[in-house]
C-alpha cells in the first residue's frame, strides 16, 4: 500500500521537475558545471539582498548532481529562475542547446527551441520601484520632491520607456556625421 507521504512526495517531485528544464548532468564537464555552481554560489546574496540583509542562511550547489540551495536570512528562497547565471539559467540554456542539436537542419525547430523557451529574467520581479512625494505650490501645481528614478537617463517619467534617450540616438543619427566631418576640417585647416 502507498502512503500519503509517498504520493506526496512524488506529487512535489513531479511538480518539480515539471518547472525546470531537465537535462542530464553527466552529459556537462566538469569543469563547466563547477563554474556554473561559482555562479549560483555567488549570484545568492546579491538576490538575496535585494529584499533582506545579511548573509543567505543557505548557499550551496553540488557540481556533480547540480543541486543548490539559496535561503535567505529571512528563511525565503528566492526564485531562481527568474535570475541569470544561476543554475536554472545554466540548464535551460543547456537544454536549448541539446534541443537545437536535436532538430538537425530543420531551421523552424531551432528556432523554437530558442524563442518558445527563453532563458533567465524574463519579468523578474522589481524590487527598487519608482516612489514619488507631491507636495502643492502656492500656484497649485505639484512639484515632486525625494522622488528616485530608475529608467533609462533622459526619461522625465522614470519608467524606462526610453522615449528621451530614442531621441538623443536619432541626433547622433542625424549630425554625427557632420560633427566629424567638421572636426577633420578643423584639424587639417590647422595642420595649413
Amino acid at each position: 500500500m502507498v502512503s500519503f507521504r509517498t504520493t506526496l512526495l512524488a506529487l512535489a517531485t513531479a511538480t518539480a521537475v515539471s518547472a525546470d528544464y531537465v537535462i542530464d548532468p553527466s552529459k556537462v564537464t566538469m569543469p563547466v558545471k563547477k563554474s556554473w555552481c561559482n555562479d549560483q554560489r555567488s549570484s545568492c546574496k546579491p538576490i538575496c539582498l535585494q529584499t533582506t540583509t545579511g548573509e543567505p542562511l543557505t548557499n550551496t550547489c553540488d557540481p556533480e548532481t547540480l543541486t543548490y540551495g539559496c535561503v535567505c536570512s529571512d528563511g525565503k528562497q528566492p526564485n531562481m529562475s527568474e535570475y541569470s547565471l544561476t543554475i536554472p539559467y545554466h540548464t535551460c540554456v543547456e537544454w536549448g542547446t541539446t534541443c537545437v542539436a536535436a532538430c538537425g537542419s530543420n531551421n523552424e525547430c531551432s528556432s523554437d527551441c530558442r524563442q518558445k523557451h527563453p532563458c533567465g529574467a524574463q519579468s523578474p520581479t522589481r524590487i527598487n520601484e519608482t516612489t514619488t512625494t507631491s507636495t502643492s505650490s502656492p500656484t497649485g501645481a505639484a512639484t515632486a520632491t525625494n522622488q528616485v528614478f530608475n529608467g533609462l537617463a533622459g526619461d522625465s517619467d522614470g519608467n524606462g520607456d526610453g522615449k528621451n534617450a530614442a531621441g538623443v540616438l536619432r541626433f547622433g543619427d542625424s549630425y554625427g556625421l557632420a560633427i566629424l566631418a567638421g572636426g577633420m576640417f578643423a584639424g587639417a585647416a590647422m595642420l595649413l
